[in-house]
């Protein structure tokens, strides 16, 4: 069987097809979503392309709440019709469902997804409910259970708890312009710029850099002291972040982080140092409880296609 698997989030798209459950390295593409128009003109873009083999199902993972067969992305003004979707390729066979939701499933196999350890844990503990949180375009997370079974959530749009005065100047900052604050706000490419453009105000410099793309690169290879003062802060809220939901789901079996951004920011998520893990296991009566759990940052950038192809197997055997 030809599956073909989509991880599209809100500012790219991964494609790629497996056959007889292996995946067709040539088959890999990757796109910018602001190149098209919609979704199903992508889709008929990425079909048309030579040496595609038409496929029998296609399991499509999205960055948004998926109730039913019509979905509105959140941080994208596209709407997902998987009925045009399916007029559009020829293909009969169309799933929705959430990235997450991918993603959970698959850590059916962590091990052979690319990671690299940021906080070994204890091992013994991985067999216990395992979570995936992601900070890219947005920010969200699932839990795998031990029995296979995986929990979606939109943890994302839950409120940001201000801590520090750094905290609270950002949470104005957001609240002011947006009504709230939540953590997809701060947690994301836009949240670190956001971020940095708060790091300025309250050092009275003047922001030379707008985006995450340039904010990055400043810290890490031009010593930029905004930009790390900026990127350390995020990876702190995003550790105490990841620590808050390793407890809501008692995530012993680990605690598995992706996202661009969040891949982007390894440098400063590593190491005993790092703000992320004192962030993570500053938990008061429950420290030694988070400094068991193991944390690994996903390096692999198929990890969603592979998580379609492992839901399909375990519950999209029924036809639309």
């Amino acid at each position: 069987m030809i599956v073909r698997v989509c991880d599209l989030g809100g500012t790219h798209c991964r494609i790629g097809q497996y056959v007889d459950g292996h995946l067709d390295a040539a088959s890999v593409a990757r796109f910018e979503n602001s190149d098209h128009a919609s979704f199903t003109a992508l889709m008929r873009h990425y079909h048309e392309r030579s040496g595609i083999a038409p496929a029998e199902r296609m399991v499509i993972a999205l960055a948004a709440p998926v109730t039913g067969d019509v979905v509105a992305l959140t941080n994208l003004d596209w709407t997902i019709d998987r009925d045009e979707i399916s007029r559009a390729t020829g293909v009969p066979d169309v799933f929705l469902i959430n990235d997450f939701e991918a993603l959970g499933h698959a850590l059916s196999s962590p091990q052979s997804l690319e990671l690299r350890s940021l906080n070994e844990g204890n091992s013994a503990t991985g067999n216990g409910t395992k979570l995936i949180l992601g900070a890219g375009t947005g920010f969200n997370c699932a839990a795998r259970l031990s029995n296979g079974s995986v929990v979606c959530c939109e943890a994302g749009h839950s409120t940001f708890v201000a801590e520090t005065d750094f905290d609270r100047a950002l949470q104005r900052w957001f609240t002011q312009k947006f009504g709230r604050c939540s953590f997809d706000r701060v947690l994301s490419g836009s949240g670190l710029g956001a971020i940095y453009q708060t790091v300025c105000r309250l050092e009275n410099q003047t922001p030379i850099h707008a985006t995450s793309h340039q904010i990055i690169p400043a810290a890490l290879e031009q010593g930029d002291g905004p930009a790390a003062r900026a990127c350390h802060e995020f990876v702190r809220i995003l550790g105490r972040a990841a620590g808050d939901l390793a407890l809501v789901f008692m995530a012993t079996g680990g605690v598995y982080v992706t996202g661009g951004v969040a891949r982007g920011l390894d440098a400063f998520m590593s190491g005993p140092e790092s703000r992320f893990l004192s962030a993570f296991k500053a938990k008061g009566r429950m420290a030694e409880t988070m400094a068991a759990v193991p944390v690994k940052l996903v390096l692999d950038d198929n990890t969603a296609l592979r998580g379609c192809l492992e839901w399909q197997k375990t519950t999209g055997n029924v036809t639309h």
